[in-house]
């Protein structure tokens, strides 16, 4: 195993760990999370498995299929974020109006 490989697989299983004690509770987000942890070791520690999955779909590399799906993954999250984002902006909107209702006074006479 080459030096990289081993400096990505620890990096790897920080983020794994990182996301599990900090980040989500749901038992679905951690099963995904897992799996796409788990397959990013697998293809570190084997790029070779990488080249022939890219090529059964047509890519000519690994890293180049990684590179795609990395893109897709950082659309993805980039949705989600902004779907999330969307919401508490709502929400802060709709706080804000309920506040100033019960804030208003009544104008004098």
């Amino acid at each position: 195993m080459t030096p990289i490989q081993l400096l990505l697989l620890l990096i790897v299983a920080v983020i794994v760990l990182l996301y599990f004690r900090r980040l989500r509770t749901r038992l679905f987000d951690r099963l995904f999370f897992l799996m796409i942890g788990a397959s990013a070791g697998v293809l570190v520690a084997k790029p070779e498995w990488a080249t022939a999955i890219a090529n059964a779909l047509g890519v000519d590399r690994g890293a180049d299929l990684v590179n795609y799906l990395g893109l897709l993954g950082l659309g993805f999250l980039w949705l989600v974020l902004y779907t999330r984002q969307r919401e508490i902006d709502d929400r802060l909107t709709d706080l804000a109006r309920k506040m100033a209702l019960l804030e208003a006074k009544k104008p004098k006479k």
